[in-house]
């Protein structure tokens, strides 16, 4: 089933598609303008083959055959979702408009990791009818886990590198003229320095930047380094580690 949260997502991520053909089941889907799709219109859910969620939207959708559109003017990886995004997606894969017909299956942390049967039937019938259909699911942290953040940047001094980055939320993330909220308890991340494969240094920040000492950078690599690969991601003290960010970065 499709990640769900009882906190608001943060849908300002801009990244735009191209496009994808889509065969409903039943019902129909519709355009809408670019005032409506910013605001959160035309989301849908799509799974990747290892069973992955990513939340898109779009913009068109062009009625091309027999309950078959052509979705165009695509916003990828939205809600926080982009490290869920395949490209290209494989033909097939999964498809859910998220609308009001969508509802959580269940709220409170106690469900998380809680195995679920669930038996699905029309409203007037019985959940034991012989035409119930009966489906297994296990709630799981991905809509509370932290964003990740964004805008990796480092910068050397001679005491070292001092890295920083800017947080996301997935509540109220929408203004523009303000430092959006924390949604967290505490504010806390974790920086990870590799090489290759190997973390060599791991620091701990509790705001979004923190310093790669000089001496650390030695101890590490023998060498001072033209780049650094670096891995961040925002902790939660509900649901730990969020999703991370990683890049190449030329201090």
């Amino acid at each position: 089933m499709p990640p769900s949260s009882a906190l608001q997502p943060h849908w300002r991520r801009r990244s735009w598609g191209r496009r994808s053909t889509i065969f409903p089941l039943g019902g129909a889907l519709v355009s809408v303008s670019d005032m409506l799709l910013f605001a959160g219109a035309n989301a849908a859910a799509v799974q990747r083959s290892d069973g992955a969620w990513e939340i898109l939207q779009f913009a068109n959708a062009d009625l091309v055959g027999d309950r078959t559109y052509r979705l165009t003017r695509l916003l990828r990886g939205q809600a926080g979702s982009e490290w869920a995004t395949a490209s290209p997606l494989a033909a097939g894969a999964p498809f859910v408009l998220l609308d009001s017909h969508v509802i959580p299956l269940v709220s409170g942390l106690n469900m998380l990791g809680r195995p679920l049967t669930l038996r699905i039937v029309a409203a007037a019938r019985d959940h034991g009818d012989p035409i119930a259909i009966e489906i297994s699911a296990t709630p799981t942290a991905t809509g509370l886990r932290p964003y990740s953040p964004v805008h990796l940047a480092a910068h050397r001094a001679m005491s070292g590198v001092t890295l920083s980055w800017i947080r996301r939320t997935r509540r109220d993330g929408d203004a523009w003229d303000a430092e959006v909220p924390l949604a967290e308890d505490s504010e806390a991340y974790v920086a990870e320095i590799l090489s290759g494969t190997t973390v060599v240094r791991t620091l701990n920040a509790s705001s979004p930047s923190v310093l790669y000492a000089a001496a650390d950078e030695l101890a590490d690599f023998g060498s001072v380094q033209a780049t650094l690969d670096v891995r961040v991601a925002q902790l939660s003290a509900t649901v730990g580690r969020g999703f991370e960010t990683r890049k190449i970065l030329t201090p």
